[in-house]
């Protein structure tokens, strides 16, 4: 399935703008890889464009994500995408388009087409103001086995994203401030079930609004303590299924760029959901996470992470659930156009509502191996393990999936 939507607008550009960290020599092993071999691209007056196709085979064993009957079966994927980026002195302006067509070798009713168009910028209003935003829209389907999706559709279930973020950002000596907007809509496609029977995913249908604080003051060269809000309402387009809530984050932490190696931020916190839905119980949680970019090596970067949020649910007498996501991830450059692969995963999706809870845990691991043929070519070869363990009967599956990769830029 191709990323979903992608937008780098404000809180990525204003981050950047910043200078707080845009001088860190600590840059994953992949990254480096990539810079070496970037392409040339297009140059088209002030902006500079580059084309790239990926093709994907894949052979999954498990593609319904069921713990019994399985299915296997082969699935190609053909990925064109274009980017434009501005090379100006000052401010930016990006603009990208990529595309995904999958077809499966015996199992046509899987085939999907997804999409994704995005734009952001960036205004440098002084040296240390800047303004950025952005907009995007994509089309999407949702993953077999997904425990919040309706009945059992005969195909996946398609649905759209429309993105669109203000920010600016503000330094001041030691301290600065940024703060972000952003509207984000989901619309779910109406589907079949197996029975030939109509399912109904427009109640699915939402509109989130979130904004977000930053605060943050510069220790020293090597850290920064920041403290973070963020209040957020999701408004669904039928009143009658009751899930609208008002959400509020606060966390406090600290963003670091240590001994030339060692790079990342950790934070802890508190989140809760008010649901104005009568029967519906209200969620309130500690949170945590940050990332970790380390390079152990000239050679090899180890990366960690944590995320800890909630998110929304369509399961019956639940209110939504709190979702823990643990990374580690590991390159290796094994030659200057080699670059080896893995990473495990545990992820916790717990469901806190009205009845008996539903608790899923979830285990990943894979490994892969990309080779630069040359600036414009890249080879890869990945494989990919999942593994959910629920509660609830029909809730496990395991999975296997070996990719072939080959990808053209220029």
């Amino acid at each position: 399935m191709m990323n979903k939507v992608m937008l780098s607008a404000s809180a990525i550009a204003l981050v950047a703008a910043s200078g707080a960290y845009a001088q860190t020599q600590v840059v994953p092993a992949s990254e480096r890889m990539a810079a070496d071999h970037a392409p040339m691209g297009v140059r088209a007056g002030s902006f500079l464009v580059i084309p790239k196709v990926e093709l994907v085979e894949t052979y999954n064993d498990n593609i319904y994500a069921t713990s019994t009957n399985e299915e296997s079966d082969f699935i190609t994927s053909v990925r064109p995408e274009i980017a434009a980026r501005s090379n100006w002195n000052r401010h930016a302006l990006n603009a990208k388009a990529s595309a995904e067509f999958r077809k499966f070798a015996e199992n046509s009713a899987e085939d999907e087409t997804n999409f994704n168009v995005a734009m952001d910028g960036r205004v440098d209003v002084l040296r240390d103001t800047s303004i950025g935003g952005g907009v995007a829209y994509s089309r999407d389907h949702e993953d077999r086995g997904n425990p919040n999706t309706i009945g059992s559709p005969s195909e996946p279930v398609e649905y759209t994203t429309k993105v669109a973020r203000i920010g600016a950002y503000r330094g001041l000596g030691r301290a600065n401030a940024r703060f972000d907007s952003e509207v984000k809509q989901l619309d779910y496609k109406n589907g079949v079930s197996t029975t030939g029977t109509a399912i109904n995913n427009s109640v699915r249908d939402r509109t989130e609004y979130t904004q977000t604080l930053r605060l943050g003051y510069q220790i020293d060269s090597r850290f920064e303590a920041f403290v973070k809000g963020a209040l957020d309402s999701r408004v669904y387009d039928d009143k009658s299924v009751a899930r609208s809530s008002h959400g509020q984050t606060y966390t406090a932490g600290t963003a670091f760029d240590i001994s030339g190696k060692t790079r990342g931020e950790a934070y802890v916190g508190m989140t809760s959901r008010n649901y104005t839905g009568v029967g519906r119980t209200d969620i309130d949680e500690p949170v945590w996470g940050g990332k970790v970019i380390w390079n152990a090596s000239d050679l090899t970067t180890v990366i960690g992470s944590i995320d800890r949020s909630i998110e929304e649910t369509t399961i019956a007498g639940a209110s939504g659930f709190v979702n823990t996501d643990y990374r580690l991830g590991v390159e290796h450059a094994l030659t200057r156009d080699i670059l080896l692969k893995g990473n495990v995963g545990y992820l916790n999706a717990k469901y806190e509502g009205t009845v008996a809870s539903r608790d899923d845990d979830s285990y990943v691991a894979g490994v892969g191996l990309d080779y630069y043929l040359n600036r414009c070519l890249k080879a890869g070869v990945g494989y990919q393990y999942t593994n959910r363990e629920s509660n609830v009967a029909g809730g496990d599956f395991t999975r296997n999936a070996v990719m072939l990769r080959l990808s053209a830029t220029y």
